[in-house]
């Protein structure tokens, strides 16, 4: 448990990124490309899944 929760403390700051990209991604119109609307999210996981495995 102590490290999901360091996970969780150390990437609190990614929360507020996550929100706003899940926002953008739904909120867009359908005819902008999906490259184009699921990059933030797919950033936001690359960045989460980095530091997970730095974690290890």
């Amino acid at each position: 448990m102590d490290k999901k929760q360091r996970f969780m403390k150390a990437t609190q700051w990614l929360r507020p990124v996550t929100r706003w990209s899940t926002r953008f991604s739904l909120n867009s119109p359908k005819w902008v490309p999906g490259a184009v609307r699921h990059a933030p999210l797919r950033l936001t996981s690359l960045i989460l899944r980095g530091y997970h495995l730095a974690l290890r």
